[in-house]
């Protein structure tokens, strides 16, 4: 349980992923994307409403889920901060790695 609470489970998976949804809506690759219409920045939306109603740990049906106290969500069913993606600091740190990345390839 601690490894997967606080290991090589959790925080290896949540974080990420969520870094991944974040920057399909907001590198500069997702501006340009082939697809006209599509609005770049609902990926990130979408999975923001997703995590809004789905536990990261405890199966729960997302009715119940989503309108239970913060407190109840972190401490309870420990959906605890680290595990979230933070988009003002954790956002920031992403683009810039991207930027980064993109200017090795070139």
């Amino acid at each position: 349980m601690v490894l997967l609470l606080f290991g090589s489970g959790l925080p290896t998976a949540e974080k990420p992923t969520a870094e991944k949804y974040f920057m399909m809506s907001h590198s500069p690759s997702s501006s340009s994307s082939s697809n006209g219409n599509r609005d770049s920045g609902a990926v990130w939306r979408n999975y923001k409403e997703y995590l809004k109603s789905t536990s990261i740990l405890v199966p729960i049906p997302p009715k119940i889920y989503r309108p239970l106290p913060k407190a109840v969500k972190t401490w309870l069913l420990l959906d605890l901060p680290f595990y979230r993606f933070d988009e003002q600091k954790d956002g920031e740190k992403a683009i810039e790695k991207e930027q980064q990345k993109r200017r090795q390839d070139a």
